[in-house]
């Protein structure tokens, strides 16, 4: 390892795939180096140039305060060399890096799983708020993201895999959106995984029914957290005021 300082700002990379810059958190160090004269933590680089460039492993938002201030970069040069996914690992531990931080990253890296995840996420997300948790979801086809799945539900790990189709996804994610018009907050993970156990896996079942029910009986829509509490309600939703020769039980040992 070995500290210097420099201004020579051209010679140095920032990282694809690292965390995107946030000006905000360029502007709260600038304050703080003003204020305080410099920050506590030097830019930490690899130990050799790449290309004729420092690559710059942890505080490029610090290093881009400097730079704005016109000021000499306080750098310290790692042990060993730290590839990109040394760098998610890092910052996982130190750091609020986002789920779409290290999905991004884990994409950028060339996994596939995640390059389409991400993808998709950023397409569904333009057309109504959603959080990358949740399509990774929808995606799988199920409500866990915990190991007890396998590493393959394992979103933050590097493991997860894309088992649906991204034209399966987006059809049950557009008719969710819909009932986003009577409740506004409808898009939950339980709510939207349920949706899309009905349409895949119960018999009968037409979407359209359910959301005439729920724009008609708007006070029999209610929010539930646990899966089995989502179907009982959207199966009473369903039945509401239906004839029993019309009404549909759900499966809800096979949902």
């Amino acid at each position: 390892m070995r500290f210097f300082e420099t201004t020579d700002y051209d010679d140095f990379v920032l990282i694809a795939g690292n965390r995107e810059i946030s000006q905000s958190n360029v502007d709260r160090f600038k304050r703080i180096i003003q204020e305080e004269g410099g920050v506590y933590d030097e830019v930490q680089v690899n130990p050799r140039k790449f290309n004729g460039k420092w690559a710059i492993v942890d505080g490029q938002h610090r290093f881009l305060a400097y730079k704005e201030l016109g000021l000499p970069v306080p750098i310290v040069t790692k042990r060993v060399e730290v590839p990109l996914k040394g760098i998610i690992e890092m910052n996982t531990i130190r750091k609020a890096w986002t789920m779409p931080d290290r999905v991004k990253s884990y994409a950028t890296l060339g996994n596939e799983n995640y390059q389409r995840l991400y993808s998709i996420w950023q397409e569904l997300n333009d057309l109504h708020r959603i959080s990358i948790k949740t399509v990774a979801k929808l995606c799988q086809g199920t409500l866990s993201s915990s190991q007890q799945r396998g590493r393959a539900a394992n979103l933050g790990g590097g493991d997860w895999k894309f088992k649906k189709s991204e034209a399966e996804v987006s059809k049950v994610f557009k008719e969710c959106v819909k009932f986003t018009e009577y409740h506004p907050d409808a898009m939950s993970d339980a709510f939207v995984h349920c949706i899309q156990a009905l349409m895949d896996k119960q018999p009968g079942f037409k979407i359209k029914r359910m959301l005439t029910a729920a724009k008609n009986h708007p006070h029999k829509f209610v929010r539930a957290a646990r899966k089995q509490d989502m179907l009982r309600m959207l199966e009473e939703l369903y039945n509401f005021n239906r004839p029993q020769s019309s009404r549909l039980y759900f499966d809800m040992n096979n949902l």
